[in-house]
């Protein structure tokens, strides 16, 4: 979630490519930060991300545990 608000796609990119975690809507979340980054160089406009609700499935205790986890974000443009 901290590489989604920081609106760098490569750095989401990163994190996926590192941690190889299975994120449903990956896909389009790097599509949409992409756009973003296009909107703020292009369009001078800025935005900002907020996560507004998070909830896991279960907790991982272990490394074998897995867990799905919920998020829901906001996007409002600042400038």
């Amino acid at each position: 979630m901290d590489k989604i608000s920081s609106q760098e796609p490569g750095a989401f990119a990163r994190y996926i490519q590192e941690y190889s975690n299975t994120i449903c809507g990956r896909h389009p979340i790097a599509v949409y930060l992409s756009a973003l980054r296009y909107i703020k160089q292009d369009e001078n406009q800025t935005h900002k991300i907020e996560f507004v609700k998070y909830a896991q499935s279960s907790q991982v205790k272990k490394s074998s545990d897995s867990s799905v986890s919920y998020a829901s974000a906001v996007v409002t443009r600042v400038s």
